[in-house]
């Protein structure tokens, strides 16, 4: 069973995006995914793994420049190629820094190339 979260809900503004960063599940294994687009409140993932349930936690690891992370986070929908996460506490430091690479770099949002990478 896959169930969304009501669009509604979605209050926050979302940046396109494009960077690694590596999910981490309740096993241990991390799976390095993209980031598609980014708020406070989570982000979206180009994802090609299995399917993972509503509700299940999770973890974004996060290594850009200037900030190292462990972001504990809830799965909000999965499908065959994306999955929405809800971080468990507003992330206004990993928002700051990656919008603001962005803006300094001018990369254009529809890219495919990451800006930054998991180590």
């Amino acid at each position: 069973m896959h169930k969304t979260m009501a669009a509604e809900q979605r209050n926050k503004h979302r940046d396109f995006t494009s960077f690694s960063i590596g999910l981490l599940e309740k096993d241990g294994e991390i799976i390095h995914c993209k980031a598609l687009n980014l708020s406070v409140a989570g982000m979206l993932l180009d994802y090609d793994g299995a399917c993972l349930a509503t509700g299940s936690s999770i973890s974004i690891l996060t290594n850009l420049k200037e900030l190292k992370l462990e972001i504990p986070a809830v799965v909000i929908h999965c499908n065959s190629n994306c999955i929405g996460i809800m971080f468990c506490k507003p992330q206004p430091d990993l928002y700051r820094a990656v919008t603001r690479s962005m803006r300094c770099a001018h990369l254009l949002t529809n890219s495919r190339t990451p800006v930054s990478f998991v180590a």
